[in-house]
């Protein structure tokens, strides 16, 4: 959540005509994140006390075309009763419409607060873990579906087109990896799938007084491996200083999934590869966004965006320490 696109007063106010969510009191930039543009935007209906909070997100890359996908994800769930901030919809019933000539949702701004860092225990990453598999079990019988944008084929195009433009000892690190992590995964043809957030950070989770308030940032999600979206929340969560995983959360948040949804043997058998995949694909899109941008963020490189930088190089030291681990979860 960045702001790539900048918004003046009249622009939220000419959008907000079409909503029955009452007059902008205020607005703000998030200055977090990564991808999109994102705003606080506060309203009031006239005879209301109360202040309507409102998340305005403005897409900077992604199709028009996959983003109803989003709005039908994050409603089923909602619908489901987590705590997932479902879009608002206008007077004309619309969710996806157009700002700035970016597509853009609304959605409620949920309650809570982002934890620190050292406020992560173990305790919290079993309650995490088993909200992931609430998402999943909904997400397996859902008749929505969305492949994965930065899946298999992103991944090889993106070693393919980062290859020569990396220093050598990265461009040797980067090929060696792949190719090994491709010949493992040829293993494992039956892992289960379904949707999945796939971008399950610990800021997109929030915390009201110890529960879990609110899931966000589904804008990534997709239909892939399971066992992939729990390694992707996992290297966050349970990560320690020096980049390794703390065991002790790391066995939390897997207790906690498996509270709800048990992992196949053969999910098992594939954490390893699968942890070295999740810290490939997160080192390649950092670069691609900050490094070796592709055309389709071109729209990035401007003197007004405020970007928050993510360093590439954090992931590429956890693939270096996750490559040595040969430990299937038990």
């Amino acid at each position: 959540m960045s702001v790539y696109t900048h918004l003046e007063q009249q622009d939220i106010e000419a959008f907000l005509a079409g909503y029955d969510q009452g007059e902008l009191v205020d607005f703000r930039g998030i200055e977090a994140g990564v991808e999109n543009s994102n705003y606080f935007v506060n309203t009031q209906v006239a005879g209301e006390a109360e202040v309507r909070q409102f998340v305005l997100t403005l897409f900077e890359y992604q199709p028009r075309e996959q983003l109803p996908f989003f709005i039908d994800f994050m409603s089923l769930l909602a619908d489901n009763g987590l705590p997932v901030p479902a879009p608002v919809r206008n007077r004309e019933g619309e969710a996806l419409l157009t700002l700035k000539g970016k597509p853009c949702l609304l959605q409620p701004r949920m309650p809570g607060e982002h934890l620190e860092k050292q406020e992560i225990t173990a305790p919290k990453c079993f309650t995490i873990g088993r909200y992931l598999a609430s998402i999943h079990r909904i997400g397996q019988s859902a008749s929505i579906s969305q492949e994965n944008l930065r899946g298999i084929p992103w991944i090889q195009a993106q070693v393919d087109r980062l290859t020569p433009l990396l220093s050598e000892a990265e461009r040797e690190f980067l090929t060696e990896q792949w190719q090994e992590i491709s010949k493992e995964l040829k293993q494992f043809s039956d892992l289960p799938e379904g949707l999945i957030h796939a971008d399950l950070f610990f800021d997109n989770v929030l915390f009201d007084n110890s529960e879990v308030s609110g899931i966000i940032d589904f804008f990534q999600s997709c239909h892939d491996w399971l066992i992939y979206d729990v390694s992707v929340a996992v290297n966050d969560w349970c990560l320690n200083d020096d980049l390794r995983l703390d065991a002790e959360k790391t066995e939390a948040f897997l207790n906690g999934y498996q509270s709800v949804r048990l992992f196949t043997p053969e999910e098992k058998q594939a954490w390893p590869v699968i942890q070295r995949l999740s810290c490939l694909r997160f080192w390649l899109s950092r670069l691609v966004t900050f490094v070796h941008p592709e055309d389709h963020h071109d729209s990035y490189q401007n003197d007004e965006a405020v970007r928050t930088f993510l360093d590439p190089e954090k992931f590429q030291a956890m693939l270096r320490i996750r490559s040595k681990n040969n430990s299937a979860i038990s």
